[in-house]
């Protein structure tokens, strides 16, 4: 049986911001407490992403060959104890509780423990099951189970920022090289793909890594070892978000000014993910064209496949 480790706090919030503590300090703030396994709560449902492996093979291969992994959705029940109290009747504690729900709207399941704070976006998966015995209107009890979808299978942390700002202005020609620093502290079988902002005058004209850290999917692993992006130059006033993802849904590259960016790019795309286990490492970035304080920033997500762990 999986549960909680003691000290875990778990807030459930509402698409419209309303915050329930339902384990851990604080439990039951506003009448409703998470259920264990027994009353229906799916823990191991939720506690890891459920993956299947895929092997390929030829007609008459012997055996097969690793060809990758397919995430699913976490599709899990949590159970929680409704009680009314004196200034907190039953049906309003199990009224406001239904309402932090939604099946076209997102929730958050945030779970804290010692220094690491995760959360899981769900929506319901189907209709809410209550479970009583006699009328809870007098006994003040009932026990609701609610089936949950977690569309995107991983336990988000706030993103691990760094940024490099200009010190030296190569508008009028020169470059400018600094450094950021990246990390991935997840299992070694998840990698994460970074994210880069940037923005500033027309024609400022930055060069950013895509290393291939040692991936040979390409069978480039050598040949891409200091691989690196020259971007195409900014307009004036416009903002850059990378997303080097190669399934990143609204594209690698989106700016606020142009929706042609990719014309801009002359058919180059980021390939590369950050492998897991990667400790904290500099990695360098130039620009030319940039007055003194133009700046650019990475962001490493964290996306979890455990709600708490894996940094042991």
């Amino acid at each position: 049986m999986i549960s909680p480790p003691e000290g875990t706090r778990i807030v459930i919030d509402s698409p419209a911001g309303e915050s329930f503590t339902v384990a851990g300090p604080g439990r039951g703030d506003k009448g409703v407490v998470l259920a264990d396994e027994d009353s229906g709560t799916e823990f191991d449902a939720m506690y890891e992403t459920v993956t299947e492996t895929i092997y390929n093979a030829t007609a008459f291969q012997v055996g097969a060959d690793f060809g990758g992994t397919r995430e699913e959705k976490f599709d899990f029940s949590l159970a929680f104890h409704i009680i009314g109290t004196t200034g907190l009747p039953w049906r309003v504690a199990d009224s406001r509780f239904r309402n932090a729900f939604s099946y076209k709207r997102e929730s958050l399941v945030r779970v804290r423990i010692g220094d690491t704070h995760r959360r899981l976006p769900v929506r319901l998966g189907a209709k809410p099951r209550v479970k009583i015995v006699g009328d809870p209107h007098i006994d003040d009890y009932g026990l609701v189970v609610l089936p949950l979808v977690g569309a995107y299978p991983r336990w988000l942390e706030d993103d691990v920022t760094s940024s490099f700002v200009t010190t030296t202005d190569t508008t009028g020609g020169g470059v400018e090289t600094g450094f950021v620093t990246v990390s991935n502290p997840l299992p070694v079988d998840y990698e994460i793909w970074l994210r880069w902002v940037f923005q500033g005058a027309a024609g400022i004209v930055w060069t950013i890594p895509d290393f291939s850290w040692g991936s040979d999917e390409f069978d480039r692993a050598d040949i891409d070892r200091e691989r690196k992006i020259v971007m195409p130059p900014l307009l004036d006033g416009e903002h850059i978000v990378v997303d080097t993802d190669r399934m990143a849904r609204n594209g690698q590259v989106n700016s606020s000014l142009d929706t042609e960016v990719y014309a801009r790019m002359g058919g180059k795309r980021f390939l590369y993910p950050l492998p897991g286990r990667t400790p904290l490492t500099r990695i360098p970035v130039s620009v030319t064209g940039a007055p003194i304080g133009a700046g650019i920033q990475v962001r490493c997500p964290r996306p979890w496949p455990r709600p708490w762990g894996g940094l042991e």
